[in-house]
């Protein structure tokens, strides 16, 4: 699409109500003008960016988290993750992570990408690292944290997303996007 088409889609925003704002959320409620001139409202849930680290090793299995979810009641399997502080660097916020939540450190520490967790509603934009070059400390966990980590092998983390004992999307967003930017690995040869 040219600039001009993306431009027009635009909406423009007229009003912008906060209904609610708590510790790590805050609820918007926006009045826009489509491009078509008609008005709508939009709620928007504003969120800091965050972190999520793919730690791997030497044995080609990847730091894994067990970590219970209120919103969803269950304990969840997922890579180290967390919030930036305000006006972190998220590469910082991803050592920082790494290092609090399972005491790995990382000799190396590159950048995957980013991605929006949930278009539709949020503006949470997550950025997508890999850590590796790792050596053991000691673990820093948050006065509410509560989670065990394990080492897995990279193909039984694809088997669990593809059977859904992994379902959570920073931790499938991050495997997926190693595994598309690394040459070694043909995804027309995989079978999910």
């Amino acid at each position: 699409m040219k600039d001009e088409e993306l431009k027009r889609m635009q909406e423009v925003e007229m009003k912008d109500t906060l209904i609610f704002q708590g510790k790590v959320v805050g609820l918007h409620e926006y009045d826009v003008r489509l491009p078509n001139g008609n008005t709508a409202k939009r709620e928007v849930v504003r969120h800091c960016q965050g972190a999520t680290i793919l730690a791997l090793n030497d044995k080609g299995e990847c730091l894994l988290e067990h970590q219970f979810r209120f919103a969803y009641n269950e304990v969840l399997l997922e890579l180290p993750a967390g919030k930036c502080e305000e006006g972190e660097d998220p590469l910082v916020a991803a050592q920082r992570e790494l290092e609090e939540e399972t005491g790995y450190k990382a000799g190396k520490i590159v950048k995957l990408g980013e991605f929006y967790p949930s278009c539709g509603y949020t503006d949470e934009n997550i950025h997508l690292f890999l850590a590796t070059d790792l050596t053991l400390g000691e673990m820093h966990l948050d006065a509410d944290e509560n989670l065990n980590v394990e080492w897995v092998k990279l193909d039984d983390v694809l088997t669990m997303i593809r059977e859904d004992k992994i379902k959570d999307g920073k931790t499938i967003a991050a495997i997926f996007d190693y595994l598309l930017r690394h040459s070694d690995f043909n995804i027309k040869e995989k079978t999910l």
